[in-house]
C-alpha cells in the first residue's frame, strides 16, 4: 500500500513538472512570435507603433527571452528620444528577471545610457557588472574597455588605468593593442 502511494505520488509530481516546463515553452513561443512582429514594426520605421507593441510584450512576458529583449529595444527607443530616466527604468524593471544569456547586454545599455545622461562614474559601474556576467573573455574585456573610458571620463585615471594594464598584458585579448595605448593616455593625465 505505501509503494502504491509513493508511486501516485512520483506519477503526479512528474505530471505537474512536465505540465509547468510545457507551460513555460509555450509562453517562450507566443512572447517570440510577438517578438518578431513588433521587430518587425521596428524594423520598418514605425518607432512609435513598435514602442507600444514592445512594452506590452515587456509587461506581458515579463522573465522570458522575448520580453526582455522587447525591454531592450524600448530603452533604445527612448535613448533615441531623450528619455534616459525612462529608458534606465525599464532596464532595471528586467534585469533581476532576465535571462542570464542577456544579463550582460541588459548591464552594458544601462552603462550606455548612464553614459549618454551625463553619469560616467554610474556608467563605469554598470560595464563593470555587464563584464561580471558576461560568458566570454572577449565580451568580458569590451565591457572592461567600456568600464575604462568612463572612469576616465570620471576623472579617475588610476583605475582606468588599472584595467588597461590588465588588459593590455594579456597578448590574447584582441583589446591588448588599444589597451596599451589607452594605457599611456591614462598614466600621463595628471
Amino acid at each position: 500500500k505505501q509503494i502504491l502511494i509513493g508511486g501516485i505520488v512520483v506519477a503526479v509530481g512528474a505530471a505537474g513538472f512536465w505540465l509547468w516546463s510545457r507551460s513555460s515553452q509555450i509562453k517562450e513561443e507566443k512572447a517570440s512570435a510577438a517578438f518578431q512582429s513588433a521587430e518587425a514594426t521596428f524594423m520598418s520605421g514605425n518607432k512609435f507603433l513598435a514602442q507600444a507593441e514592445l512594452e506590452k510584450i515587456t509587461t506581458r512576458y515579463k522573465g522570458t527571452t522575448a520580453g526582455t529583449q522587447a525591454a531592450m529595444l524600448t530603452a533604445q527607443v527612448m535613448f533615441e528620444q531623450g528619455k534616459h530616466a525612462e529608458g534606465l527604468a525599464q532596464l532595471e524593471a528586467v534585469a533581476g528577471s532576465a535571462p542570464k544569456a542577456l544579463r550582460a547586454g541588459i548591464q552594458a545599455l544601462i552603462g550606455s545610457g548612464l553614459e549618454t545622461s551625463g553619469k560616467p562614474a554610474e556608467a563605469a559601474a554598470a560595464f563593470a557588472r555587464a563584464a561580471t556576467e558576461a560568458g566570454f573573455g572577449v565580451d568580458q574585456d569590451m565591457h572592461r574597455m567600456e568600464q575604462a573610458r568612463n572612469l576616465m571620463v570620471a576623472n579617475d585615471a588610476a583605475g582606468a588605468a588599472k584595467i588597461y594594464a590588465e588588459i593590455s598584458s594579456r597578448e590574447d585579448s584582441p583589446f591588448a593593442g588599444e589597451a596599451k595605448v589607452r594605457l599611456g593616455e591614462a598614466s600621463a593625465k595628471p
